[in-house]
């Protein structure tokens, strides 16, 4: 064999053992949790859970990694290394986040919006401590997997009225009712007794209720002829 077919079986052999050693990298790269883009740059799977955990509260859940691209398997791994922590099903946190009930519930039922005695705590309505979650779902929603809150199917006017964001204590925000819708379910349904009723009314006086709202939801929920004395002594 001439020396330049002895060169050109050499350059051949390298070529395949280079195509092989190419086809194969996204495999390797994905036993150790990581992604190659086009432009050849190395992603970590923990990276990218992490950084947007970072960036959400210190939250991730099933669905959104599986949004993100990456295979659940790795929260697991994750949480067997302890460098996070599962607090509810599908829904895990960093280590040094404090552990938000009501933003956790959130996270797991996204219909929930928190009503009754939950809306009134969120609004600073009340100087009692949370001993029930109370919350509203579209009519339609099953609420058979759902037990730890005391749920309410309401159609949609009760559903999306006075519907708003609110922090939790933990700075979070959660869904549930504003000042003005809240005013109207607590004269509606007569849960406070004169106390709690007088405390709520003037904590949303400081705070600053909006009169022109309060009377459309008013109409809007027929309680208009309960809370009009609200309306007259402003």
């Amino acid at each position: 064999m001439s020396l330049w077919c002895h060169f050109e079986f050499i350059y051949k052999n390298l070529f395949k053992y280079y195509k092989h050693i190419v086809a194969c990298v996204p495999n390797m790269c994905y036993n150790k949790g990581t992604k190659t883009t086009k432009e050849g740059v190395f992603m970590n799977y923990e990276d990218k859970i992490i950084e947007y955990m970072n960036n959400n509260e210190g939250y991730i859940t099933n669905k959104i990694t599986k949004e993100l691209g990456v295979p659940t398997i790795y929260l697991t791994r994750m949480v067997n290394d302890k460098i996070i922590v599962r607090v509810s099903r599908g829904i895990y946190a960093l280590p040094n986040v404090f552990e938000d009930e009501l933003f956790i519930n959130y996270l797991r039922y996204s219909k929930i919006v928190y009503s009754g005695n939950t809306a009134l705590v969120l609004n600073r309505m009340s100087n009692k401590s949370l001993k029930e979650i109370e919350a509203n779902v579209p009519s339609n929603y099953n609420t058979h997997r759902i037990n730890c809150i005391k749920v309410k199917r309401v159609n949609d006017e009760y559903y999306n009225t006075g519907k708003t964001f609110l922090k939790t204590e933990f700075g979070n925000y959660v869904p549930t009712y504003d000042k003005e819708r809240v005013l109207c379910d607590i004269f509606k349904y007569e849960s406070l007794d004169n106390e709690e009723l007088n405390y709520a009314v003037n904590a949303a006086k400081e705070i600053g209720i909006n009169y022109e709202k309060l009377y459309e939801y008013s109409i809007t929920l027929d309680v208009y002829e309960k809370i009009r004395y609200l309306l007259e002594i402003r």
